[in-house]
């Protein structure tokens, strides 16, 4: 990804966050976009790309000093191509937006010698640039595949699939109970291994420990074995989900390979306990991760609703939240002096 697709993708994540009335969360993001503008000044060939990125740095430094000091005013909303305040009816900020001052603190003396042609560091343009990205479902599931695995299972009669997904450096995942336990021989699968998104090598997982009620299972692994790997975070606080919320689910459907999904929050409880969204969930994709916009896991996949009151039923999937999950985390660690 070059810088300019960078700055894009940088720009998309902040004005989601402004969506969201989040200003610290999208001025991390306006400080990345600053971070790589800089190095595109710094990298010019001609005065007129210096310029026109001199007048960007100006821009947006602004846009950093306002969120940082009154947060989301009509300043930053213009900037961001939403509607103000005023457009939306909204109460404006009592402060009035700071007007933008130069840059020059962080323009380099001396400028250095670019590595790539003028064609490619040309950021002008930007909103309409943000078309051209391919989404944040596209971008979140190339930053936590290699933290979710494929999980198979054997013994002397039958083998399955599913999902699992790594929460730990020092080798736990979570799954589904159903996944690692045979209906048909009423006992967990005495085989089970995990394998990552396009690789034939397995690597041997434990079942530890599980809870049929809630469908958790927490294994492990060697993680000395596998090499490199990530983490999936698990949300701090589940209170913060909001029915509306769009939520990214990865999945091994049909054991045909780790793959990801969408949908929106439609209960972030239920009155069986679950977490239900719309997302076309099938077989095998139970003990995948269903993750918010941040990459932080909101739940465990588990199954789909296909009727109600013998009624079919569409886009109703159902999760163990979050909240679930951590109590029996919390009780299997305590009772056995496991740490994360």
């Amino acid at each position: 990804m070059n810088i300019q697709d960078k700055i894009i993708t940088y720009y998309s994540n902040a004005r989601e966050f402004i969506k969201q009335n989040n200003p610290k969360a999208a001025r991390a993001y306006v400080l990345a976009i600053l971070n790589y503008a800089f190095d595109t000044y710094k990298q010019a060939k001609t005065i007129l790309i210096k310029a026109k990125t001199a007048a960007f740095l100006d821009k947006w430094l602004a846009v950093s000093r306002e969120l940082r000091t009154n947060g989301i005013t009509d300043f930053v909303l213009k900037c961001f191509g939403l509607p103000t305040k005023q457009e939306q009816n909204l109460p404006k900020a009592t402060k009035k937006p700071a007007d933008p001052k130069p840059a020059k603190s962080v323009i380099a003396d001396e400028p250095v010698q670019p590595s790539f042609s003028s064609d490619e560091i040309d950021i002008t343009g930007l909103i309409a640039e943000t078309a051209k990205t391919q989404g944040w479902c596209a971008e979140l599931f190339e930053k936590t595949k290699k933290a979710v695995v494929e999980i198979t299972l054997s013994c002397s009669d039958s083998i399955a699939s599913g999902t699992g997904f790594i929460i730990s450096s020092n080798g736990y995942l979570l799954t589904n109970d159903h996944v690692v336990f045979n209906e048909a021989s009423q006992g967990y699968y005495t085989k089970a291994k995990m394998s990552f998104s396009g690789e034939k090598k397995g690597y041997k997982i434990n079942i530890l420990f599980s809870d049929k009620k809630a469908d958790v299972a927490l294994c492990s692994f060697n993680p000395e074995e596998v090499g490199e790997f990530s983490v999936i975070k698990r949300i701090p606080d589940y209170s913060q989900v909001l029915q509306g919320a769009d939520c990214l689910v990865i999945g091994n459907a049909f054991g045909m390979g780790l793959a990801p999904f969408t949908g929106v929050v439609r209960f972030t409880k239920n009155d069986d306990g679950n977490l239900v969204y719309t997302a076309p969930s099938n077989p095998g994709d139970s003990g995948g991760p269903v993750l918010n916009r941040q990459g932080e896991c909101i739940g465990i996949n588990k199954s789909k609703t296909v009727t109600v009151n013998n009624v079919s039923a569409d886009g109703y999937a159902n999760a163990t939240p979050m909240d679930t999950i951590e109590k029996l985390l919390n009780k299997w660690c305590k009772s056995n002096g496991i740490k994360f």
